[in-house]
């Protein structure tokens, strides 16, 4: 059951990542995968065979990252955002 929410989960954190602007990038890296900014774009990267939950941190971080004020987000999204927001999370340097 667990499973199938973090699925569902996963594809509209998807959808929310790339309409902001973010590059995901699923690959077969055999690592854990990360946020990162090049050129002034977000883009997060992860092991396509991790865990849905795994994939749903790492872009919830990656959405975390962008203005989210200035971004449509699901109100799903945005709860999970501000949630998250409370713990202090330091902002990618400019490239």
């Amino acid at each position: 059951m667990e499973e199938r929410k973090d699925r569902e989960l996963f594809a509209i954190l998807y959808e929310t990542a790339t309409s902001a602007g973010i590059e995901v990038i699923e690959d077969s890296l055999n690592r854990r995968g990360g946020v990162c900014r090049l050129d002034g774009r977000i883009h997060v990267i992860f092991d396509e065979h991790a865990p849905y939950h795994e994939k749903n941190r790492l872009i919830l971080d990656a959405i975390g990252k962008t203005d989210v004020d200035k971004t449509y987000l699901p109100p799903k999204v945005r709860h999970l955002i501000e949630k998250n927001m409370r713990v202090p999370v330091a902002p990618l340097p400019e490239t």
